[in-house]
């Protein structure tokens, strides 16, 4: 019987051993994917504030682009009211003091 006993002592520490190294690999491989989920989130909000940076700057941009364009209409109305042939004469006449032909200057 203790020829028995013996040839079971080693069969159980295999078996152990075998448990041990599943039980390791196991373990091992939990670290593996929390580290990979953890990479994954740190990639993920990366990118969030990335994309929230980009958002906010294409508002700003936006913004920018409707004050030039309001800037740019008034622009355009200066140069049509500038254009006007009468408008140009009041100028002549009331700041550079010009007269037409025949008429006399009146200074103030």
């Amino acid at each position: 019987m203790k020829q028995s006993e013996h040839r079971e002592k080693p069969i159980k520490r295999r078996r152990v051993q075998r448990n041990r190294r599943a039980e390791d690999r196991k373990i091992v491989i939990m670290w593996a994917k929390r580290i990979a989920v953890a990479v994954m989130v740190m990639l993920l909000l990366g990118q969030a504030y990335r994309l929230v940076a980009i958002y906010q700057e294409k508002q700003h941009i936006e913004q920018q682009l409707q004050e030039l364009q309001q800037k740019n209409d008034e622009l355009e109305q200066e140069k049509a009211k500038l254009q006007d042939p009468k408008n140009i004469e009041n100028v002549a006449r009331e700041q550079l003091g010009l007269v037409k032909p025949g008429e006399v200057p009146y200074v103030k």
